[in-house]
């Protein structure tokens, strides 16, 4: 089975020609073998005596050593004339021919441009119309397949691409990488870059929005759902509804999670009457009436606890109360979060086991409904492929996203000045593939006391955005001003960004806690990924790949 590129196909229009594009598709991706790579819908620019014109290729199909056929495909009827052939849209028709010559030069300068110089063949494809024999026409009659060859057309673009691919791998077997990163680039990435991650983006929210959809259809008697759902599946879009939904109704609602930076992202997007807060932000709020709260960790502690001594005489308020990242709540946090419910109020738990990263018992709710999600539509499918590979989570991932990415880059390190050095490296070929300074997040495997990345006010000729440890008298976070977000793994669970250098992970055996660690921080990346790693940890990682491969 061939792979598709992009990995869904063309939104399903009322054309004819549009249904029996997706047609042509479906035929190859579900009968070439595997190695070969359908890409769909790249769009062309070249100039013609001055002029700029602007078009798109169909199909480019790219065969397992690098030979390329692009296929232009015209579905109905056409008019053939004067050895012309022509297709009528409208009022007007248009050059079949000369559409495809200038698809297959734009096609020949991009490559030029790129040093590949891989066989190239052109064919067009008319399901539709029997051209039948003893046309003379301007296209060559061998390379038209029309409707009484479509029904072989799979195996007549495999023999054609037999013969061209031949002479690619005789002439430049490290071709067909370099061609499959011009054609994913160039078409998908580079060009567009701002496009794409925003139709990206409307695309993943569209698709997760079905744990939003269907969650909050499920019934239960106790008024307690329980959703234990992995990274990217959409358990912040389902908060947002539910914060909507009971706005729209007029009830009295909570939001509450773990990380002060997560809790500031959903104050931004939930509806303004709505509660949002982090859990020691209500602490914080509730110590102010008896003294000046202490920032420190050890302040942190001790509001917490004054907070659930307290709790047992709080007001029964809520009517709906949402506890996010729940994996990293203590048990008596959530009981005195769950002491202000009203009676008949609902209470919806979001986690994610493979989140948890700080050593919490757990704890039980009785009664509640539980519903299971595998579901990832955040991540690229490589940067899935990867998790998986890896085994950072049981059971695997499941990958929805449409875009398909690339495999993460590895760098490493074995001293302060190569993992600098390495970081820099990793956020220039995140640049240099068209990312801005502002869409990339360096995650960091260390807490602000031992990072190195942490506390750097610069890193290349980039200014950090960064956590400074210090907060103000309202307990609002100070930030350093800069538009190069580093943040640790802790501080950075429940966001995401267009591009993540994940730094900093220094181990030599892949525990439960590196497990948790890594997973989070890779699950951070919506486009691209950068890995920089200690070179133990980078060895580690190899075996556990090579592991994979020998049980595969």
């Amino acid at each position: 089975m061939a792979t598709l590129s992009p990995h869904s196909l063309p939104s399903l229009r009322l054309g004819a020609g549009h249904y029996r594009e997706i047609d042509v598709l479906e035929r190859l991706r579900d009968h070439l073998p595997d190695g070969f790579e359908v890409f769909h819908n790249l769009a062309l620019h070249t100039v013609q005596g001055g002029r700029d014109c602007y078009g798109e290729i169909d199909i480019v199909v790219l065969a397992p050593h690098g030979a390329l056929l692009l296929m232009e495909v015209k579905a109905g009827g056409v008019i053939l004339r004067d050895g012309g052939v022509y297709k009528v849209y409208g009022s007007g028709e248009s050059d079949v021919a000369r559409q495809g010559k200038l698809q297959r030069a734009a096609m020949q300068n991009r490559l030029q441009a790129a040093g590949l110089q891989p066989p190239l063949v052109s064919c067009l494809v008319l399901p539709d119309y029997d051209i039948g024999a003893g046309q003379v026409l301007s296209i060559p009659r061998e390379r038209i397949i029309d409707a009484a060859a479509y029904p072989d057309m799979v195996g007549t673009v495999r023999d054609w691409l037999a013969q061209a691919d031949a002479q690619a791998q005789a002439r430049a077997p490290l071709e067909r990488a370099a061609l499959r990163r011009l054609l994913l680039n160039q078409f998908q990435v580079t060009p567009q870059l701002d496009a794409l991650r925003d139709q990206l983006q409307g695309a993943v929210r569209r698709l997760a929005d079905g744990l939003a959809t269907w969650a909050p259809r499920v019934e239960a008697p106790s008024g307690i759902v329980r959703v234990q759902a992995t990274a990217g599946s959409g358990k912040t879009q389902l908060a947002l509804q539910l914060l909507e939904s009971a706005q729209a109704a007029r009830l009295n609602t909570a939001y509450v999670c773990f990380n002060r930076s997560l809790a500031d992202h959903v104050r931004r997007l939930a509806p303004a009457a709505c509660e949002v807060v982090n859990f020691h932000e209500l602490c914080v709020e509730h110590w102010r009436r008896h003294g000046e709260p202490d920032f420190s960790p050890q302040g942190f502690e001790r509001m917490a606890t004054a907070y659930h001594e307290a709790s047992a005489g709080f007001a029964q308020r809520l009517d709906l109360l949402i506890i996010d990242e729940a994996q990293d709540f203590e048990a008596g946090w959530v009981e005195s979060l769950c002491s202000q419910l009203k009676p008949e109020g609902r209470l919806y738990v979001l986690e994610d086991e493979a989140q948890r990263l700080y050593r919490q018992d757990g704890f039980e709710l009785r009664d509640a409904v539980t519903i299971r999600c595998s579901d990832n539509f955040r991540n690229p499918r490589a940067i899935c492929d990867t998790i998986n590979a890896l085994a950072l989570v049981q059971p695997p991932v499941r990958s929805l996203n449409p875009y398909a990415g690339e495999v993460p880059e590895i760098r490493t390190y074995t001293s302060d000045a190569g993992l600098l050095a390495a970081t820099e490296a990793a956020v220039a070929a995140l640049l240099a593939r068209g990312f801005a300074p502002q869409d990339i997040a360096i995650v960091c495997g260390r807490g602000r006391e031992r990072s190195l990345l942490l506390n750097r006010v610069a890193i290349g000729p980039h200014r950090t955005r960064r956590f400074t440890g210090e907060y103000d008298r309202n307990g609002e976070p100070r930030w350093s001003d800069g538009d190069l977000l580093v943040e640790s793994v802790y501080r950075y669970k429940g966001q995401s960004a267009p591009a993540v250098v994940v730094a900093e992970f220094d181990f030599d055996r892949l525990g439960d806690s590196e497990r948790r660690k890594l997973f989070v921080a890779l699950t951070r990346a919506q486009m691209a990924l950068e890995l920089v790693l200690s070179a133990p940890a980078e060895r580690c990682l190899a075996a556990q790949l090579e592991a994979a491969l020998a049980d595969a």
